[in-house]
Formats: structure tokens, C-alpha cells, sequence
């Protein structure tokens, strides 16, 4: 594993700009709320059942279910080993580490 400490500001910025680690750290980011969504059982209660209303394809509150694991394990294949507490790296460590565009850089 290479440390951050180890790479110059280019490469930090060349590999936190990748089209893979936005996509991953979308996916974290995604992962985090479907959590959030989920503990809170009043808030996940109403949306599989408006979603179960509003979409004839559903045929059951299950299927939506289903549908909601079968996404999260889609999701937890991108987040799986991106900065995991095993490696003892901290979520807000990769979020300092985004370089913004615009910053007033010349």
C-alpha cells in the first residue's frame, strides 16, 4: 500500500481526478445514504411502498425489497476496498484529499 505522504501534490491530484475514484467515491458516498435510509425504518417503510405504488412493474412490497439488496450488494462491489477502517484510513481523509477545480490556482 502506498502512503499518501509518499506521492507529490501532481500525483495525488492525478489519481484523486480519475474517472474510477470519483466513481468510487460516488459510490461510498451512495453507500453511506443507502445506510442512512435504512436506519431509519419510518423513511425506508415509505419509500419501498411509494415506490411500490407508483411503479406497475413492481409487482410487491418484497420485490422493491429485493431490489434494494440486490442494489446495495451492487454497491458495496465499488466501496469494498476503498479506505476501509482495517486499513485505518478515516472517509474524511479521502474527502480532504479532492482537489477542486477553480481554486484560484494561475
Amino acid at each position: 500500500m502506498i502512503e499518501v505522504t509518499a506521492l507529490s501534490d501532481e500525483e495525488i491530484e492525478a489519481v484523486v481526478n480519475t474517472r474510477g475514484f470519483q466513481k468510487m467515491l460516488a459510490y461510498r458516498r451512495l453507500s453511506d445514504g443507502i445506510d442512512v435510509l435504512e436506519d431509519e425504518d419510518q423513511i425506508f417503510e415509505s419509500m419501498v411502498a411509494s415506490i411500490t405504488k407508483q411503479h406497475s412493474q413492481v409487482r410487491s412490497e418484497e420485490s422493491t425489497r429485493e431490489f434494494f439488496r440486490l442494489f446495495r450488494d451492487e454497491v458495496a462491489t465499488f466501496t469494498e476496498g476503498l479506505a476501509d477502517e482495517e486499513h485505518a484510513a478515516d472517509r474524511s481523509d479521502l474527502e480532504d484529499l479532492i482537489v477542486e477545480d477553480g481554486d484560484g490556482d494561475a
